[in-house]
């Protein structure tokens, strides 16, 4: 009797221990968010092309992988090194000192989010597949910055060659939004971005003529471009600048060492503001090109050319 007696006084007090710890932890001030993720995938006859990424669970939304033909996967999502570098997406680490781009790495308190507002897909006459997104670009606090209104379109492939447009409009919400506020500590590195590869015996390139990120970084262009190996075989990733965009030929901030990253950063070196209601429209044009065709080399001016005419 007195074991039994022992053996329940010992279970009560484990139990007891055990409350204490969960209500130890629960004053720590756990919370669990079932948070709503969208994936919409495209697809060619069958075969995967792209898969865009959105959803209250992000702090932005974003597109990985992104496939030439061949299947080579010019994207690269979340990497140990930078794990807000969202593959293929758009972001801004300073508007009007909310960041929205760090995400869990923002300045306390300071960390942006886009909510998302609207979605639509559709197939075009042509055969491109389009994603039309619209969200609201919030303070950390909840105070609306700015409406995104963004459209992607996705090109019938050309060979080897997979193109991607994209039809950016923001719109301000606030009686005074400033991209690049901080002058003082600005950031280069801005608006539509890629986190490319990794490829392997890279090559960095612009439109000028510039080889390797040092010369290319800061230097206005048409458009950069980053090429390599990956697995084997090769790849190209590029970013295109439309000649619509006032801030044409933008400067582009590009890495080669460490990280292989292109960013269209169209206020680098001076703030845009915008003020309530005014808008701010931006293309682009991202490419994932696989191996080129025999005899044949990758003609990214060629493609710009045609690209500049839509």
């Amino acid at each position: 009797m007195r074991t039994s007696v022992s053996t329940f006084c010992l279970f009560v007090l484990v139990a007891l221990m055990f409350c204490n710890t969960s209500s130890s932890q629960a004053q720590m001030g756990f919370t669990i968010d079932r948070a709503q993720r969208e994936e919409i995938t495209v697809s060619l006859n069958g075969k995967e092309v792209a898969i865009f990424h959105s959803g209250l669970a992000l702090d932005k939304s974003y597109i990985h992988p992104l496939r030439s033909p061949d299947g080579r996967v010019i994207t690269y999502d979340s990497p140990a090194d930078h794990l807000h570098h969202r593959a293929l997406c758009v972001g801004w680490p300073d508007i009007s000192g909310e960041d929205f781009w760090a995400e869990l790495n923002s300045p306390q308190g300071h960390r942006g989010k886009m909510i998302p507002a609207g979605m639509e897909t559709r197939t075009l006459p042509d055969g491109s597949a389009q994603i039309r997104e619209e969200s609201i670009w919030v303070r950390q606090n909840g105070e609306p910055l700015v409406r995104e209104q963004c459209v992607w379109t996705f090109l019938v492939p050309q060979g080897n060659l997979q193109l991607v447009d994209v039809d950016l409009t923001l719109t301000a919400l606030a009686p005074e939004v400033v991209f690049g506020s901080d002058k003082e500590k600005p950031r280069e590195y801005h608006g539509f971005t890629l986190r490319n590869g990794p490829f392997e015996d890279i090559r960095v390139f612009n439109s000028n003529g510039e080889e390797s990120a040092d010369e290319c970084r800061g230097k206005a262009a048409k458009w950069c471009a980053i090429s390599g190996i990956q697995a084997g075989r090769p790849a190209l990733a590029a970013i295109l600048d439309h000649p619509s965009n006032e801030s044409h030929p933008t400067r582009f901030y590009v890495l080669e060492k460490g990280m292989q990253y292109i960013s269209s950063s169209p206020n680098m070196g001076k703030p845009k503001v915008l003020k309530a209601g005014e808008q701010w429209h931006l293309r682009y044009e991202a490419v994932a090109a696989g191996k080129p065709a025999e005899g044949e080399s990758w003609d990214v001016e060629k493609i710009w050319q045609e690209f500049a005419k839509r």
